[in-house]
């Protein structure tokens, strides 16, 4: 078992023993006020290349060993025929979807043993991830290099290898990251940075096709009156945004994980509304808060006991959705004013939510 050095206290370490996994000669814990907290050999020290190879397959397998997740990035290229006419990615606000992504990629989902210093199609890996369900399913390496890299046989193998330069333990509790190749992004900050190890992928699929799912916001016509739905979850990015419904004169869409505050209605009706579309209910009539109407309510007469109706001019916000029509009610009002101005304030206050608005041709 590794032990780190940041987990021995003074109460504990009489009564341990510690051996370097490089020769194996016994080590002292030393846990100064001053120097760092080390190691130190009791004698000559070892090989620091073979101390760190050993301890580099050590801690990596017993990373794997106990976890649940074993998660590696690395970058790929972005092959959605669609990138470049994606409404969505061109907005600022979408930064999700690029040509080159680094990609999370969890190796537990694909392999459930790792196993030192095995042979596989005549190569010696330091590490091999296997999964003992399916011996069919081809290994990934992982290569430790101190000083000597992998061979360009091994990496001409075909085989999976993911290789770390370790120079220090600390190369050892860092995320394994993919920051050395020609599939790297090049960095334009010129600044002086701590210096990474390097970490190197060959033989991953370097391709991808992202999905997202949209919501969709749908403008169209019932019984001679524009009426509007919502569909969370319409489908994929692919999907949605070149393929429109039959029935829909105006369309907007945007990435479901925007809309998690359901605010994509009032957006759609902005949009439709400066789009011309006289769409009419009395929730969009400028004059909604001030206006009141004759409302009939049923009371019961104190004096008899019956049911009779009441009629009462009453302001229209302040009735119960089920008890009008709000649509019948404003597509009969000779006062309806459609709010044009509240309508650009609102889609201008959804500058950074991305969306996409398509309009059928002839409409």
């Amino acid at each position: 078992m590794i032990t780190h050095i940041g987990t021995i206290t003074r109460e504990v370490r009489s009564a341990q023993r510690y051996r370097c996994v490089g020769c194996g000669a016994q080590m002292t814990a030393v846990l100064g006020n001053i120097k760092a907290h080390h190691f130190r050999h009791s004698g000559d020290t070892c090989s620091w290349e073979s101390y760190l190879h050993k301890l580099g397959k050590q801690v990596i397998k017993q990373r794997f060993d106990g976890s649940q997740t074993f998660n590696v990035k690395f970058y790929s290229h972005n092959s959605c025929p669609h990138l470049a006419q994606c409404g969505i990615r061109k907005h600022h606000s979408w930064k999700r979807c690029t040509p080159v992504e680094l990609r999370t990629v969890n190796l537990k989902e694909s392999y459930d043993t790792c196993q030192l210093e095995v042979t596989y199609r005549g190569f010696r890996a330091d590490l091999m991830l296997t999964h003992s369900e399916h011996p069919e399913r081809p290994p990934t390496f992982l290569e430790i290099a101190v000083t000597h890299r992998c061979d360009q046989n091994k990496i001409s193998s075909g085989i999976r290898i993911i290789e770390l330069d370790v120079q220090s333990e600390l190369d050892l509790i860092q995320e394994i990251t993919e920051n050395i190749g020609e599939f790297v992004p090049q960095k334009t900050n010129t600044n002086p940075t701590k210096h990474i190890s390097a970490i190197r992928f060959y033989n991953f699929k370097r391709t991808y096709q992202p999905s997202y799912a949209l919501d969709r916001f749908l403008l169209y016509v019932d019984e001679g009156e524009y009426k509007f739905r919502i569909e969370h979850g319409a489908g994929s990015c692919h999907e949605v945004q070149f393929t429109h419904e039959e029935d829909s004169s105006f369309e907007v869409m945007v990435p479901a994980e925007f809309n998690q505050q359901r605010k994509l209605g009032g957006l759609g009706i902005a949009l439709s509304i400066q789009e011309g579309f006289r769409i009419k209910n009395c929730h969009l009539c400028s004059r909604y808060n001030q206006c009141r109407i004759v409302y009939r309510s049923k009371v019961v007469d104190p004096s008899s006991g019956r049911d009779r109706i009441v009629e009462k001019k009453v302001l229209i916000k302040a009735i119960p959705e089920p008890e009008i029509d709000r649509w019948l009610q404003a597509r009969n009002c000779a006062k309806f004013n459609s709010p044009v101005r509240e309508a650009e304030q609102k889609v201008n206050s959804f500058q950074d939510f991305p969306y996409i608005k398509w309009r059928k041709r002839g409409r």
